[in-house]
């Protein structure tokens, strides 16, 4: 058993999710979509009832932040667009090259676009003016007043006021790159490098250091043992997550461990004195009183925004199958109680449940009378008449048959007509005393013999990989026969013979290469076939 909270679907947007922002007073939630739609969505503690209003960019979306009532969307074709509360465009200003990245701060916003320049842009749309040309830019941060970008080269400019405070000078002989910016207490540059070796095979150095801004000194640098990617402050603490799923509370130049996910952090967020963390197709929460829940997502959680007290939180992300249909938008709650669930019980609140609607016995066995209006009177007096009723006009059909034939016209057949009423009449009362028993036995004969179901594993694939190396994929034995629903068992084998699913659907991270799977289905009589499936997966 594992603690969860209560989770619901609060959205269900069109296309893949690629932004999440939630409003500073919780007044509106907006996303972004593949595809360049935005929308806004009222949401309230009854999911059925929340509704969104859109507005569609002519270009992919790169950022999305707010203010007050205002939403600011940055595209990468035309550059930042403000819209208010009714998906209206309030203004729009161009950013050569297109947006790239978009960062919000107190007083501004921090552009960077295509081509990894530095642009300031007020609330109000306006550029801000005096500041430097600052080009290279591949990371952003605002920490306080201040706001710290990083280059491709591992150089750091810190700015206040359109002027350059600070800068930090590219370590290595060979070079850097830096991994994560952050902020701790408005006055605290986090930053993450990585250095590159000098000789192939050689590990990297990968470090942490802190920075006073008010007073441009090193605080302190600690090595570290893995990639340092997110962090992120509370009032009383930093937490940084690496790149193989640890999670630590870091203060003093000391790093004391919260948990292992065992797969990449992807996003830290506080709220309130808790702490959640989505790594994989998890969301991960720390209380502070030293508890932890764990909730599950269709895709990969990576967006998520909560309010400061965590009276709602928002999650969504993709499962990198665009096979597949969008993935929902959830919503919980961290001031609702834990419950204790199965492990495989953390989807529920994802699936589509199809609820058959509760009928009376009222309902059930009543006489529905009301097909009766679209007949003519003529069907209706026949639909009401009794089997001896219809036999009778049967009757005085054939006799009228019988009075023509009887009359005798050269080169007819002539039939009695009263011998074949009789042998209708014996054929009626043999099928009306028929017993229940032979009647079934005379259907049962017309039944066909089982049909056993074929898995069907899928075609063989070639896959790129994530520039990470890695892809995600997921393995699919839907498509299996089984027109008599005879499938009682499923298995999902590697090559090594190793089960890692028992449902006909699973989603596997593989490494570039080739991979072969085998999808074993056991049928209702405990006959087993298989079918397998190989994958090629090739780097980036």
């Amino acid at each position: 058993m594992v603690q969860t909270l209560s989770a619901h679907v609060a959205f269900r947007p069109e296309a893949k999710v690629t932004h999440l922002c939630l409003a500073g007073d919780e007044s509106f939630l907006a996303w972004a979509e593949k595809g360049g739609r935005v929308s806004i969505g009222d949401f309230t503690e009854d999911a059925s009832k929340n509704k969104s209003i859109h507005w569609k960019s002519q270009s992919t979306v790169v950022g999305l932040c707010s203010r007050g009532n205002r939403l600011f969307a940055l595209d990468d074709m035309n550059g930042l667009t403000c819209l208010d509360s009714d998906a209206h465009v309030a203004w729009s200003t161009e950013i050569p090259g297109g947006g790239f990245s978009l960062h919000q701060g107190p007083n501004s916003m921090a552009v960077v676009d295509a081509l990894g320049r530095l642009h300031v842009i007020g609330y109000d749309g306006k550029k801000a003016d005096g500041f430097p040309t600052i080009e290279g830019v591949l990371r952003a941060r605002y920490v306080g007043q201040f706001l710290a970008v990083a280059h491709e080269d591992g150089m750091v400019h810190v700015l206040k006021g359109g002027e350059v405070t600070w800068q930090r000078p590219s370590r290595g002989e060979v070079g850097e790159s830096i991994t994560v910016l952050g902020s701790h207490n408005d006055e605290q540059l986090i930053i993450g490098r990585e250095g590159y070796a000098l000789v192939d095979g050689d590990e990297e150095a990968l470090e942490m250091e802190v920075w006073d801004l008010q007073h441009n000194t090193l605080i302190q640098r600690s090595d570290l043992k893995n990639r340092l990617t997110h962090c992120q402050s509370s009032a009383d603490a930093l937490y940084c997550g690496f790149d193989d799923g640890l999670v630590t509370k870091y203060a003093d130049g000391v790093h004391e461990e919260v948990m292992r996910t065992n797969y990449a952090v992807q996003n830290l967020t506080v709220s309130g004195n808790q702490l959640i963390i989505s790594s994989w197709f998890y969301l991960f929460g720390s209380h502070s009183d030293g508890t932890f829940w764990k909730m599950e997502h269709q895709g990969m959680p990576s967006l998520v925004v909560a309010s400061n007290k965590g009276r709602v939180c928002f999650f969504a992300g993709e499962d990198q199958n665009d096979w597949t249909d969008a993935e929902p938008i959830g919503s919980f709650s961290l001031l609702d109680d834990y419950i204790d669930v199965d492990p495989s019980e953390l989807t529920e609140w994802f699936q589509k449940a199809s609820v058959e609607p509760q009928r009376s016995a009222e309902e059930i066995y009543r006489i529905d009378d009301s097909v009766d209006e679209l007949l003519t009177e003529d069907e209706r007096n026949m639909q009401g008449a009794t089997l001896d009723d219809s036999i009778e006009s049967l009757q005085d059909a054939l006799g009228d048959l019988s009075e023509e034939l009887d009359d005798e016209v050269p080169g007819t057949l002539n039939i009695d007509a009263s011998t074949l009423l009789e042998a209708l009449d014996d054929e009626l009362s043999n099928m009306a005393m028929m017993p229940d028993e032979d009647l079934f036995d005379a259907l049962n004969e017309t039944i066909s013999a089982p049909i056993p179901p074929v898995p069907k594993a899928g075609d063989d694939r070639t896959i790129v990989c994530d520039e990470d190396g890695t892809a995600v994929v997921v393995l699919d034995g839907m498509g299996s026969e089984d027109v008599q629903n005879r499938i009682v068992m499923w298995s999902w084998v590697d090559s090594t013979g190793k089960e890692i699913s028992s449902k006909p659907q699973v989603k596997v991270r593989l490494d570039a290469g080739v991979h072969r799977f085998e999808l074993r289905i056991c049928d209702s009589e405990g006959q087993w076939s298989s079918d397998s499936i190989q994958l090629t997966l090739n780097k980036a």
